[in-house]
């Protein structure tokens, strides 16, 4: 790993000192060292300060020391980055003294990180001067946040400010374009070097996979560099990260980046890391601590014996101890071993079955009690083959030697179960024959039964935690050196089985995430760790001088949507993907004007700034009482599912989401449920475990194809149906354990009251043949797309069939209710965009929602008084008001999507076909009671209603407030006059008091006697109770006369203004 030299905190100090004085409203060049400097402008000889840095709330101390006597005025100025004459100092005539000067100021009227202390002598402004820094105080995120990925050179700052851009890169080892132009700014890639170097080092990747696939057995390929869990590399991290976090952290980064797009191996495709001695070690600690003792793990993974814990066989150090290690048993490569030989069970019965029906000769028990351990002489031809590149007879006979000796080997498989004996292939030829039937029928798997892959999820589950820790450990030690810092990791990936992209673990360890909007990962971040600060990433393609085309108009109308959409799921901020291409880049830094780019965003960048954002952020978002699972196990088993097909070379073809049936399926429950207007959350797994649904927060949990769980989640869910919950499942609940062991029955099974049965066959149609309550299903036919042929029933009725095979089916448990659907809903992303499809799956999912007790809040209704599809309302509460936010509701990502239709992705624009959800539309907006109501983005007060007619953009947002009363007025006040220098007091007064518990947000601007806004004092101001008073401290450059204040109440849209005369 290279160590590079670098700066001390002190030469990052000097060298923004240094700087050029950058984005002033006034500007002026220091006089020092020009040519021909008047006798009048040296008068001071020189000016020391007690610091290069201060707090905000320090007192700087000063001396002057003169060359020749004042004889005049003098004057002490403290002038900031805008050009702002922030104080004064007037110290009585001097006369002929030339004795030193001394002078303080209380920094705690400055905003700017670079400041400049300069005299004026008989009003000549002096050569020397200072200069010093200032630290801001901690800020608290919330609000919205513009990041510009792209480093520019000063000059072009004001520019980005334009474009509603107010935060910027800055590379972990320099600061200073942010600084001069006090830009906010985050840290980039502080540690990528260790958390993504498979990624990032795409050449280290190719050649580990070239070296892999020449001998896939040999797991000395798979020990990561750098391991997470070498010392050396925490000692790495501190080192790095100690230096950098000092570099910046008195400036207050928004965030510091430990690592973008990180990953195990190359973010989140499939890999067997880590097998080195630190980590073997560590998942003998963390066996130990799940299993207590060798026995069970031996009984859990379905193995003879193990009799010692790896971190003991590794000090023993025999080469039998360390080459029987339970982590060899761990790879991916023997869980797909593990899933061909349990279909081979179920299929043949066993060894002796096999080899009847394929005309083989394994050796066979004599019994039936061979169990896994008759199928080694066939494990042991599997890996033996694997480094094979191609089954031919070639092939197989230049790596493998001798068809006899190969028979013999593999005869000694076979341990206390069968007699050894040679497997009697009797050319390489009857070999690559097996071989391509095994892995063509292994392809053909759809079933979990008998399956047993607890090594490879434990492992799994391992190395997810074990590098979230080390992640954590990096966030430790930031944190250490800035009390304040937030830690970040950029580029989140779907959820998924590889990379370390459990999110119950990721949202642990990180205070800023910004994850890729794929694989429903923003809504499960935002529901697993509610305070986890998310952003996203945005850009916009087009070629500089070229006017632009209608396609690419219509992608600048689309480009600002996820950005809204991101407000409204948690996000807190955008960062704009530049980074200086000609194609992307926000400035032309030929022709100093804002691009394409730009100016796609800017509007929406400016409105965000002026208060809606920050509204929405401080409120708290609502759901209505629906749970949905997350399940990392079930998650594991599916990708094992996904990639059978791919068990060969599984290392090679697997890596994206979009093959992801796990992903469709999570992805269609969530663009269901928000298609009917509710909003629902996440829960992991272990929050199941610890006693979430029994809190009272959720009405309804669904299971989207929940195939793994634990028996403690299964206790907890039978806990809470009994009380009263619903339970929804689609297909395929709880058949395995945590771990991935097949348990022969669905554990849920007595509650939805089904059983599995054999031999069915489901019928051409889906008929619907009985009714229950509100869920009005018989004697219709109905588009849903059945899941399981194998289910049966006990208790439960069902509602539907189609053929032999019931769904629908619904079962009372106690005092709730439980539902087996037996559908799939993996393809209803693709259908509900699609103007012809006919599913079934909205309207029978908007009754059972209704036998929970879950009514729609918010209808949203098109011309013809139906529900207007592709919508999706999202609810804040604030206090005893709501602000409820209508949007179209797009597919951003083909997460999941398989071989369903795409058209040609163009940069940015994405794959999927959303055009069905843009068209302008009116819409009635229909609630149960009559309230107050408020066109947030229309500054309009729409009366007390229940229902109101609008027009919805295709592209962006409705918001509005409702309101049990109307909202009280509010008042703004000020002095009539103001003196430069001195504090501004503006208070706000409601009418009569809020509600308990709300807030307004104020959107506070003045207005200069020019007539001109003046940002500087510009802000978002949170009002709870009245009068609240803020403070606003006057620079003596400020521009003289009446200056009016708008300050605008964003819930409401209502402005109040008042007005001060700033003295000369």
């Amino acid at each position: 790993m290279h160590h590079s030299r670098l700066r001390s905190r002190r030469s990052f100090l000097q060298a923004a000192l240094a700087a050029p004085i950058a984005g002033m409203v006034t500007t002026y060049s220091p006089l020092g060292g020009r040519d021909g400097a008047s006798e009048a402008s040296s008068v001071v000889a020189r000016i020391t300060l007690d610091h290069d840095l201060y707090n905000c709330d320090a007192v700087l101390n000063g001396r002057l020391y003169f060359r020749l006597p004042a004889a005049g005025p003098v004057i002490v100025r403290w002038v900031d980055s805008f050009g702002r004459t922030v104080d004064e100092f007037h110290p009585p005539n001097l006369g002929a003294k030339v004795a030193p000067l001394s002078f303080s100021f209380d920094l705690g009227h400055g905003f700017t990180y670079r400041n400049w202390i300069r005299i004026w002598v008989n009003d000549v402004e002096q050569a020397e001067g200072g200069q010093f820094l200032l630290s801001p105080s901690p800020k608290p995120w919330d609000d919205f946040h513009a990041i510009s990925w792209a480093h520019y050179p000063d000059g072009f700052y004001d520019l980005l400010r334009q474009a509603g851009v107010d935060a910027t890169i800055a590379y972990r080892e320099a600061g200073e374009p942010a600084i001069d132009n006090n830009f906010d700014f985050y840290v980039e890639q502080m540690a990528w070097e260790v958390f993504a170097i498979y990624h990032k080092n795409q050449p280290l990747w190719r050649e580990l996979l070239n070296r892999i696939e020449l001998d896939r057995n040999n797991l000395d390929f798979w020990i990561r560099h750098p391991c997470v869990n070498d010392p050396k590399t925490d000692e790495y991290v501190k080192e790095h990260l100690t230096r950098f976090v000092r570099l910046h952290r008195d400036f207050r980064p928004l965030f510091y980046n430990i690592a973008d797009e990180l990953g195990q191996g190359d973010q989140i495709r499939p890999n067997d890391f880590c097998h080195s001695t630190y980590c073997t070690n560590k998942f003998a600690e963390y066996l130990r601590k799940m299993y207590g003792t060798t026995g069970n793990v031996a009984r859990e993974w379905s193995v003879t014996e193990e009799t010692r814990w790896d971190d003991e066989s590794l000090r023993n150090g025999s080469p039998w101890a360390t080459s029987n290690l339970m982590v060899n048993r761990t790879t991916t490569d023997q869980a797909f071993d593990a899933v061909a030989v349990a279909n081979l069970a179920v299929k043949y019965g066993g060894v002796a079955g096999l080899n009847k029906a394929w005309g083989v000769n394994f050796p066979a028990p004599n019994n039936e009690a061979g169990g896994r351990e008759q199928w080694e002489p066939l494990l042991g031809l599997l890996s033996e083959t694997r480094s094979v590149p191609e089954f031919t007879e070639r092939a197989l006979s230049e790596r493998l030697g001798s068809i006899e000796k190969a028979n013999a080997r593999w005869g000694t498989h076979t341990t206390w179960v069968a007699e050894q004996r040679s497997t009697g292939f009797k050319s390489w030829s009857e070999v690559a024959a097996f071989l391509n039937r095994f892995y063509q029928e292994l392809s053909q798997v759809r079933s979990t039964e008998g399956w047993n892959v607890s090594p490879w999820c434990d492992f799994r589950n391992f190395m997810d935690e074990t590098f979230a820790e080390a992640v954590g450990r990096a966030r430790a030690v930031c944190k250490a050196e800035d009390p304040h810092a937030r830690c970040a990791t950029e580029g989140g990936q779907a959820p998924f089985a590889f990379g370390w992209y459990n999110y119950e673990n990721v949202v642990k360890h990180v205070d800023v995430i910004e994850p890729y909007n794929i694989g429903n990962n923003v809504e499960v971040i935002r529901s697993l760790n509610r305070d986890v600060i998310m952003i996203s990433t945005h850009g916009f393609q087009h070629k500089p001088g070229v006017p632009l085309t209608e396609e690419e108009r219509l992608y600048q109308k689309r480009a600002p949507q996820p950005i809204w959409w991101g407000l409204f799921h948690g996000h807190r901020g955008s960062i704009i993907w530049d980074a200086n291409l000609p194609d992307y880049r926000f400035v032309d830094e030929e022709t100093g004007q804002l691009t394409p780019a730009a100016l796609t965003y800017a509007d929406t960048f400016q409105e965000l700034h002026k208060g809606i954002a920050k509204l929405i952020i401080s409120s708290r978002r609502l759901h209505d009482g629906i749970a949905v699972h997350y399940s990392q196990p079930s998650m594991q088993v599916h990708w094992l599912l996904d990639n059978l097909e791919h068990a060969r070379k599984w290392m090679l073809h697997s890596g994206g989401d979009r093959g992801s049936h796990f992903t469709g399926v999570r992805n269609g429950w969530t663009k269901l449920i928000e298609d009917l207007g509710l909003q629902y959350e996440f829960v992991g797994a272990r929050q199941i475990e610890e006693g979430k649904l029994t809190r009272n927060e959720y009405r309804m949990l669904i299971l989207p194809q929940s195939l793994a769980m634990s028996a403690r989640e299964v206790e907890q869910i039978r806990q809470f149906v009994q009380a009263g919950g619903v339970l929804i499942a689609d297909c395929r609940a709880a058949s395995l354990n945590e771990h991935g062991r097949d348990l022969g029955h669905g554990q849920l099974d007595s509650i939805f009251g089904i059983k599995h049965v054999k031999g069915q066959v489901k019928g051409r149609a889906v008929t619907g043949i009985e009714n229950y309550g509100a869920l009005r299903l018989q004697g219709r036919k109905l588009d849903l797309i059945v899941g399981e042929e194998s289910l049966g029933t006990t208790t439960g009725k069902p509602l539907a069939q189609s053929g032999q095979v019931p769904l629908v089916v619904v079962n009372e448990f106690g005092q709730g209710k439980a539902l087996f659907l037996n559908v799939e809903v993996a393809s209803y992303p693709y259908h509900r965009l699609t103007p012809t499809s006919r599913t079934s799956l909205p309207e029978i999912m908007e009754q059972i929602f209704g036998l929970a007790g879950i009514e729609l809040p918010v209808r949203v209704l098109d011309a013809t008084g139906n529900r207007l599809p592709g919508m999706e309302v999202v609810r804040f509460a604030n206090g005893a008001y709501e602000h409820v936010a209508i949007f179209r509701n797009p597919q951003f990502d083909d997460g999941g999507w398989g071989g369903l239709p795409t058209q040609p992705e163009r940069e940015w624009a994405g794959a999927i076909d959303n055009s069905l959800l843009e068209k302008e539309v009116l819409v009635t907006v229909a609630w149960s009671a009559a309230m107050a109501t408020y066109d947030i983005r229309g500054r309009r007060d729409l009366g007390t209603a229940a229902k109101m007619q609008m027009t919805l953009d295709p592209w962006s947002p409705l918001v509005l407030t409702r309101a049990p009363q109307p909202i009280p007025k509010l008042r703004v006040e000020s002095p009539a006059e103001a003196q430069p220098g001195r504090s501004l007091l503006v208070t706000f007064r409601n009418e009569s008091p809020l509600p308990e518990g709300a807030f307004r947000i104020v959107r506070l601007e003045f207005v200069t006697p020019e007539g001109r806004p003046y940002e500087l004092y510009a802000r978002n101001v949170r009002v709870e109770s009245t009068p609240h008073l803020e403070r606003f401290h006057l620079a003596y450059s400020d521009p003289k006369g009446r200056w009016n204040i708008n300050s605008h109440d964003l819930m409401t849209g209502q402005v109040a203004q008042t007005e001060f005369t700033l003295q000369a």
